[in-house]
């Protein structure tokens, strides 16, 4: 499967899906922007041609998703005026472009060498995604200090960023020379800084992806079959009530309310219960598909 993006106009985009899902695909995400449309798939290799075909009929753009089926947290070490690094949304943006769902995370009590500090929730709220990418400023002991702490419980692959250069510790990928800026990115440098830090996710993304590559049901299947199971995911008014995971899927509606119809829905002959744990998120009216064993 090839991970693409759609963008083109909102007239006839049924079209395309029609021959994504009529050539074996799956819609992941999509998007609507006033006449615009943004559209995430996945399509046979084989069948990339008549799929750049059609977009050419309809007058859109295709551009490749390295990061499409990823879920990414964004964490900066608090949401003042005073702190925020000015490149988090940039960051945010240019992955988003790439594929990646992404989550803002700002932190209560990031500010400071000697009192940053993940609490539990926000470290269970990270450990939840698929990477997590750090954003830090441009003093290097800071910088040293607060990497260490910060990353402390992470469970999931990471991405940090920073203006020293620093020994980073094993297993994480660091950025340097991005940090905290005055204005937004616009230079060639700066979208040069940007594709540093996509393609440095990127590499953790593969790492992970081939993890749960052999598992025989593929996330973008779960999501296909809970909104064929569960007519009501599409009151939500969320523009991804199913957001395609590297192990699962997150879907956003209640564990309360509609956790056993979910681990009831049936993915080929199983249960999803029987295949997956099916766990409530920490976001509230949120819930987890994981593939089972893993966790």
């Amino acid at each position: 499967m090839i991970p693409l993006i759609f963008n083109g106009g909102v007239y006839e985009h049924q079209e395309f899906e029609n021959l994504v899902y009529d050539l074996g695909g799956f819609v992941i995400m999509k998007n609507y922007a006033q006449t615009e449309v943004t559209i995430f798939f996945l399509v046979p290799e084989e069948d990339l041609e008549r799929v750049k075909e059609k977009a050419l009929e309809l007058k859109a753009e295709l551009k490749n998703a390295p990061l499409a089926g990823s879920e990414i947290a964004v964490v900066v070490p608090t949401i003042s005026i005073y702190h925020l690094p000015h490149h988090s949304c940039d960051v945010a943006e240019y992955l988003r472009r790439k594929g990646a769902k992404t989550n803002m995370v700002g932190l209560s009590r990031g500010v400071g060498k000697r009192l940053a500090m993940l609490t539990a929730f926000e470290r269970e709220l990270i450990n939840e995604h698929d990477v997590a990418v750090f954003l830090f400023g441009n003093f290097r002991e800071c910088v040293s200090e607060k990497i260490k702490k910060m990353l402390r419980g992470v469970t999931i692959p990471a991405v940090a960023t920073g203006f020293p250069k620093i020994e980073a510790p094993e297993g994480v990928e660091y950025v340097p020379n991005l940090g905290r800026i005055v204005g937004k990115f616009s230079r060639e440098s700066d979208i040069e800084l940007l594709e540093k830090v996509a393609k440095a996710v990127e590499k953790q993304v593969e790492k992970k992806r081939k993890i749960f590559e052999r598992f025989d049901v593929p996330p973008y299947y779960i999501k296909s079959e809970i909104e064929n199971q569960i007519p009501e995911i599409e009151e939500s008014p969320s523009p991804a009530p199913i957001t395609v995971k590297l192990d699962g899927v997150r879907v956003k509606l209640p564990y309360e309310k509609f956790g056993e119809r979910i681990k009831d829905v049936r993915i080929l002959d199983f249960r999803l219960g029987d295949i997956c744990n099916v766990l409530p998120s920490v976001i509230e009216g949120q819930t987890l598909v994981r593939v089972a064993g893993v966790w």
